[in-house]
């Protein structure tokens, strides 16, 4: 439902999160002090304070732990991608380094494979679903090295580890299509929220000054670029600097250029 965000530039995004908690912690005090019984004194003030910086550190730190959990989230999705792109490329090395003609004819269509995995599938796996075109490709690089036949011991040493390599990059494409909706639980932003709400409402019961005010929002503009940073490292596909297909264009650009 949200995630027309991840489509705003980052700074969009941080920014947007950092308004929305300034924005409550500065004007729902002044509506609040309106309400019959909710109006906050200066005797309880100090109280609510104390309970305020405490309710600060322990969201600081929540928000850090999610933090940490996306930023693992990331580079594990980011090494799945680059594990992938290192297989397709030992497959085609092997198609090289065996010597003939039978291997070279599987090369074109790794390179299609490989192309239809940033082409086809990487839109539609945005988008929570696998490619229906990209998967069918890869039987038929399957089928013709099956079918191969190793005439001597050097020949049948490499088609050992192809075969491997054929293995290996249907697990690395299931790997990568598991992680799309890898992310946090949501329980994760439940407490956040949870934090986040107590917070606010601890907040509307100090008395406001302009120095308050200006710190108070000071907290706030922290708390929502953590928000929103920790919102941007989700979803490891998604976003500005979501993990992209560059290993594998790079391995494209390598196998288009293999000759030996």
């Amino acid at each position: 439902m949200i995630d027309w965000l991840y489509s705003l530039a980052e700074p969009v995004t941080l920014a947007l999160s950092v308004s929305i908690l300034v924005a409550l912690v500065v004007l729902l005090p002044r509506l609040v002090r309106r309400l019959p019984r909710m109006a906050p004194s200066e005797s309880n003030t100090d109280f609510a304070m104390r309970i305020q910086t405490t309710l600060f550190t322990m969201t600081s730190l929540v928000l850090t732990f999610t933090l940490v959990q996306a930023d693992i989230n990331f580079r594990q999705v980011d090494s799945l991608v680059s594990v992938e792109a290192a297989r397709i490329e030992q497959l085609d090395r092997l198609l090289t380094r065996y010597g003939s003609a039978e291997a070279a004819s599987v090369r074109p269509l790794l390179l299609a494979y490989a192309r239809s995995i940033v082409k086809e599938e990487w839109p539609t796996m945005l988008r929570g679903s696998e490619s229906p075109v990209t998967g069918p490709q890869f039987a038929p690089i399957s089928r013709r090295i099956l079918a191969i036949s190793p005439a001597s011991g050097r020949q049948s040493l490499i088609f050992a580890e192809m075969l491997k390599s054929l293995d290996a990059i249907a697990e690395s494409r299931a790997a990568r299509l598991g992680a799309v909706s890898l992310g946090l639980p949501a329980i994760y932003w439940d407490v956040v929220l949870f934090a986040l709400a107590l917070l606010i409402f601890v907040t509307c019961a100090i008395e406001q000054t302009p120095f308050r005010t200006v710190v108070l929002a000071t907290q706030a503009a922290v708390l929502g670029a953590f928000v929103g940073f920790v919102f941007l490292m989700d979803q490891p596909f998604k976003g500005e600097n979501g993990v992209s297909p560059d290993a594998l264009v790079q391995v494209m650009g390598r196998m288009a250029r293999r000759t030996e």
